[in-house]
């Protein structure tokens, strides 16, 4: 975006919220939406692309206004730059929509760096659960996921001396003495409190 365009979006953006009459608020937000629509077709198609995800032309307008109107509910006017703010929202606003209905496949790293942008416990709480989830995947080998599945499945209360089977009945095998398993699991319990912050 020129920095001619760029300062028309910046008074749109005051008197849409500076006006309190609706139709004066409409005309400004509609004019504020034509003039970053080429924007917001090419951030949502530029973030869609990397989650492997492929929409018409027209669904990426019809997501282009959605964001908008999202952009516009969560704008906080202390931010200096706009543009960055909005294309933050944008893609907290894809990834809610998206991930509710498990049709993307957003890389880790990224969809951690977006919750960070929320301050609500909910994402809060699912960032620690992938902190959880990629200390699982460092671990060296299957054994030690069986033993940090059991340990955290034991943070719950009526969990916490069960024996972790499989559906037949039978225990996993871990190829570990009962001493090391309880070892291992104690010092994983410790690691998974400490991630979430819980005694």
């Amino acid at each position: 975006m020129d920095s001619q365009t760029k300062e028309k979006c910046e008074i749109f953006l005051n008197k849409y919220f500076k006006y309190k009459t609706e139709k004066v608020k409409v005309k400004y937000r509609n004019k504020l939406f034509e003039l970053l629509l080429p924007d917001f077709k090419k951030w949502i198609t530029r973030i869609l692309y990397a989650w492997e995800k492929f929409e018409s032309e027209q669904q990426v307008i019809s997501l282009s206004w959605e964001c908008f109107e999202y952009c516009l509910l969560m704008y906080d006017t202390s931010y200096d730059s706009f543009l960055g703010r909005f294309f933050r929202s944008v893609r907290y606003y894809l990834l809610i929509k998206f991930a509710k209905e498990g049709t993307v496949r957003v890389p880790m790293e990224e969809l951690q760096e977006i919750l960070k942008m929320d301050n609500s416990p909910e994402a809060f709480a699912f960032e620690r659960l992938l902190t959880l989830y990629k200390f699982r995947d460092c671990l060296p080998d299957d054994n030690a996921r069986i033993v940090w599945d059991d340990a955290v499945m034991s943070l719950d209360d009526a969990d916490m001396y069960k024996v972790r089977t499989k559906k037949n009945g039978r225990k996993y095998s871990t190829g570990m003495d009962n001493l090391s398993y309880s070892r291992l699991k104690t010092s994983f319990i410790n690691i998974i409190k400490l991630i979430l912050m819980v005694k």
